[in-house]
């Protein structure tokens, strides 16, 4: 009788217990010995205060406060946080409730409830000794509106309940008022302003930039704008901003092509040239930004290999753009850090950098992200990681 011939289990024992290995020393390398080499600061009211402007409100119309901190030196930061973007009504009526974005729609962040506290000792806000920007002054402005910082109306909406709700898109009132009342800590002339902002604040430092120029610090003795990882293409920005957000006219009437930082970074150049510093920094394979570009672009809420490449082509184009209308822009790429469950399924990356402790990370050619950022703001303005467009 011929002996029957068994599956050689083993000879696929070796290649398994190899990639197990790889994928433990790739935790231990990302989460333990690089984060531990980054000391983190415990969040102190005391060197933070809270800034509760009368009428600032969030998107569910409860009243909404923030933090800053008067630094050392004669510098100041204005911080805009993110937090997602509603377009309509069946974006407004699913706001993000949950801590798993990537599994179920969630298109904005209603509240900043707990919110900045945890995010103030983190990025370029920390006071860790390796951070630069320690002791300079810094003015978080929150978001919870959906509207990118300029949205000035209400919107009615059905909740998914049934009831009928209001998004209150009021992130432009939210804005002066927080800057009205941090004024009266921080000189008008400081020696360096950066202006910076994650995800949707993005959006907001490049749109608002101009206002923080010219209406707050317009004794500035520099200014630098950063833009963290805010991409997201629309055929037809100006009609949400308009007919949803009621953002106001000044703003809408820039609003020229699907690239809104394209479009806001290039008037700014266009008006102030060579004495501002322009940067953009951000994943080539952004998890939570090809996310919403899928949704974008086919009304379904997921995440495919097909969105890797659709999200980079976007970048590739934006990269160009912003190198042809800024001849001077530094743009700093990286492609590691895994975002959320599924790094290894879709090769998908984190969303935003500043405003975490993986800034402190030698991500590309060596460097930092607040090191690069650092140096710009001082002169040396870089480009680093295009390589990584393939």
């Amino acid at each position: 009788m011929k002996e029957k011939r068994r599956f050689p289990w083993k000879w696929l024992l070796i290649p398994a217990v190899l990639l197990l290995a790889a994928l433990v020393w790739v935790g231990v390398r990302f989460y333990i010995i690089v984060q531990s080499r980054t000391p983190q600061v415990a969040y102190d009211p005391g060197v933070w205060f809270e800034l509760a402007p009368e009428g600032a409100i969030s998107s569910d119309g409860a009243p909404v406060s923030t933090r800053m901190r008067v630094g050392k030196e004669n510098k100041v930061i204005v911080f805009f946080y993110g937090g997602g973007i509603s377009l309509n009504e069946y974006t407004a009526a699913r706001p993000y409730l949950g801590m798993w974005m990537d599994r179920e729609p969630g298109f904005y962040s209603p509240t900043a409830e707990d919110q900045i506290p945890a995010y103030c000792e983190l990025g370029i806000g920390s006071r860790q000794g390796n951070n630069p920007f320690r002791d300079w002054s810094i003015v978080v402005i929150p978001y919870t509106t959906a509207d990118f910082h300029i949205g000035d109306g209400e919107y009615p909406y059905t909740a998914l309940d049934g009831s009928e709700k209001v998004l209150y898109h009021h992130g432009y009132g939210n804005f002066r008022a927080f800057m009205d009342e941090a004024m009266t800590y921080l000189d008008a002339a400081p020696e360096e302003l950066l202006v910076a902002g994650w995800s949707a604040g993005g959006y907001g430092a490049a749109i608002l930039a101009e206002e923080l120029m010219e209406d707050y610090f317009p004794g500035a003795g520099h200014t630098t704008v950063c833009v963290d990882s805010s991409l997201l293409i629309l055929k037809d920005w100006a009609s949400v901003a308009r007919d949803v957000w009621n953002a106001p006219e000044k703003f809408v009437e820039k609003m020229k092509t699907e690239n809104l930082v394209v479009d806001f970074l290039t008037d700014l150049y266009e008006t102030y040239g060579d004495s501002v510093t322009y940067l953009y920094v951000g994943s080539v394979r952004d998890g939570a930004l090809a996310r919403y570009q899928t949704f974008f672009d086919t009304g379904v809420y997921t995440v495919s290999n097909r969105i890797i490449w659709v999200y980079v082509d976007y970048l590739r184009s934006m990269v160009r753009q912003l190198q042809e209308n800024i001849p001077g822009i530094g743009i700093f790429l990286f492609d590691r850090l895994p975002f959320s469950v599924n790094p290894f399924l879709y090769g998908l990356t984190q969303h935003t950098i500043l405003e975490t402790q993986t800034a402190y990370w030698r991500l590309t050619a060596g460097r930092t992200a607040v090191g690069w950022l650092y140096d710009a703001v001082n002169g040396d303005v870089r480009t680093l990681g295009l390589e990584k467009l393939g």
